[in-house]
């Protein structure tokens, strides 16, 4: 264990085996010590020791399956987010391992702390964390690579990066079967990485599955938001009434577990599926029920806002569809709402019969295209390139009409390559 962490520390340091070995001992011989099969002298540890800036002599190396179980504990809490547990865990186990210096349980305990800070800031792992945990996996115990594959595979997630964000949940649920305790939140970040990418048949697979783990350890908040994913999933593929049924069910089995914005979600997403159905009256009420629940997430605000100004619009009041137009611009100019600037312009265009004017094509095709694409945002892309497509035609601009045609077509046959 000695070795792994003198190699493990020197790699960190940047040093080579010669520049540690100089004055030590041979390169070989430190090869050997670094690999575990070789016991060197107190007195040669000392001075690797000092070297590395660690202590190597007198030192606890045993596995403490205590420290280990407060290590997982605190892994879990993480998933909880539940920042009081997770801090005492994490200083629970901090002052365990300032006298235990059992290498497995060192790495384990960064990795989970690398964890715990992206789930307190929402924040991406810093270049040094990343390639220390990276360094760490290549001779790691298989439930080091299994926590290593979740942080990494959340890294990515959060960067948008979702082909890289897959690959990493892929691999840590392939060695899911090989660790001695059940994990379901690889399935639940697999749900949401492949809803991201329009893979909603791969999704659904997987948020079934977490929602038949979070049942067995009675995590409602997490069965809920798997139940959610699945029901968005439907709702993207027009399967509207199987969506409508999954989020109406969930408000009634969970009517006492529903947070507020849960269920501003849920009465949200009811409002959008009753435009889809054209039910106006009805995505009126869900919405204004929406909207009548306070969240902090203001790009949600600005989604509720839009869609109330467009079913006012779809049902007549022309004039309700302008102030809610008016205050939705508020919003999405107050936090950079990109996505809801171009859909609110584009309300206010249809409104004002502009959208036939060079102006607005010209818009579309050099601003709101464009920043959709790079935005990823695979409906509204699509959709533009559609509207686009369809007003260059109109106007007789055959040959621009077709590009955007095919590029719209392309799109909805590639959607898993497209934009990622």
């Amino acid at each position: 264990m000695k070795g792994s962490l003198i190699k493990q520390n020197r790699k960190l340091r940047d040093l080579t085996l010669e520049e540690l070995a100089k004055g030590v001992c041979s390169v070989s011989y430190l090869s050997k010590i670094e690999n575990n099969t070789i016991q060197a002298s107190e007195n040669i540890y000392r001075l690797l020791g000092d070297r590395l800036g660690i202590r190597l002599i007198e030192i606890n190396q045993e596995f403490d399956e205590e420290i280990h179980q407060n290590l997982l504990d605190w892994h879990e809490a993480s998933q909880l987010r539940d920042f009081t547990l997770m801090d005492h865990l994490k200083n629970k186990c901090e002052i365990a391992l300032q006298e235990n210096h059992n290498i497995d349980l060192l790495n384990l305990f960064k990795v989970i702390a690398a964890r715990h800070r992206m789930t307190k800031t929402n924040q991406l792992l810093d270049n040094g964390t990343y390639r220390e945990l990276e360094g760490i996996q290549v001779n790691s115990t298989i439930e080091y690579q299994f926590f290593y594959h979740k942080v990494i595979g959340l890294h990515y997630f959060l960067n948008f990066e979702l082909i890289k964000a897959s690959h990493h949940f892929l691999k840590a649920l392939s060695l899911l079967n090989q660790i001695s305790y059940n994990e379901v939140e690889v399935y639940f970040h697999l749900s949401l990485t492949y809803s991201h990418t329009r893979q909603f048949v791969e999704s659904n697979f997987y948020g079934e599955k977490a929602i038949e783990g979070y049942k067995k350890s009675l995590n409602y908040s997490k069965i809920i938001d798997s139940i959610m994913i699945i029901a968005i999933n439907y709702n993207r593929m027009n399967s509207h009434t199987i969506a409508e049924r999954y989020f109406l069910n969930l408000l009634k089995m969970a009517k006492y577990q529903l947070k507020p914005l849960e269920k501003r979600r849920v009465f949200h997403n009811l409002g959008a599926i009753y435009i889809h159905q054209e039910k106006y009256d009805l995505a009126f009420d869900y919405l204004e029920r929406a909207n009548g629940i306070e969240t902090d997430e203001n790009i949600l605000n600005s989604n509720t806002t839009y869609l109330l100004a467009l079913t006012c619009y779809y049902n007549g009041d022309i004039e309700r569809s302008r102030d809610f137009l008016a205050s939705g611009e508020v919003l999405a100019e107050k936090y950079n709402h990109i996505k809801y600037k171009h859909k609110l312009f584009t309300l206010k265009c249809r409104m004002n019969n502009t959208m036939h004017e060079d102006f607005f094509l010209r818009k579309l095709e050099n601003e709101i295209i464009p920043d959709l694409k790079q935005s990823n945002d695979f409906e509204d892309y699509r959709y533009f390139l559609e509207l686009l497509a369809k007003l260059c035609f109109e106007k007789r601009l055959y040959k621009k009409s077709a590009t955007y045609f095919k590029k719209a077509n392309s799109f909805n046959h590639s959607p898993k390559k497209d934009l990622l």
